[in-house]
């Protein structure tokens, strides 16, 4: 009886696959197109200058998990927060998330696809601190 050895390389790609959680179908992956912030007149502005962390932010993608409201990325992150799905969306209304924590002071996040706008892009807007916006495929 002969004994095959598999490479470590692919011992380790079939490990890594298999312990990666997948995502569903209905999941969400969003990227950034641009982020924004309110100006102390009341203007919607751009973020310009190196102002905060989300400046280099256009390009970013983020997975959103459609049951529970979750969202994972580099930017937009809401683990640990207290996540309520308040529409799961139709070929009427956007899918929405409030997301909430409190750790000294209250800090919220709304997030909002427009799940039945025609097309694999669905326009995203997520407001926070700032306010940032793109599109998101299934």
């Amino acid at each position: 009886m002969r004994l095959t050895l598999i490479p470590a390389f692919t011992l380790t790609v079939l490990l890594t696959m298999l312990s990666t959680p997948a995502l569903a179908a209905s999941d969400l992956t969003c990227t950034i197109t641009g982020v924004s912030e309110i100006s102390p007149e009341g203007a919607l502005e751009a973020l310009e200058g190196k102002k905060n962390y989300y400046e280099t932010a256009a390009g970013a993608e983020f997975i959103v998990q459609h049951n529970t409201g979750l969202m994972m990325g580099r930017f937009v992150n809401n683990s640990g927060w207290k996540i309520s799905v308040l529409d799961t969306g139709s070929t009427q209304n956007s899918y929405k998330v409030l997301a909430t924590r409190n750790g000294g002071r209250v800090q919220s996040q709304f997030f909002e696809v427009r799940v039945q706008d025609k097309g694999s892009k669905k326009p995203f807007v997520l407001v926070a601190t700032e306010i940032l916006h793109g599109y998101c495929t299934q």
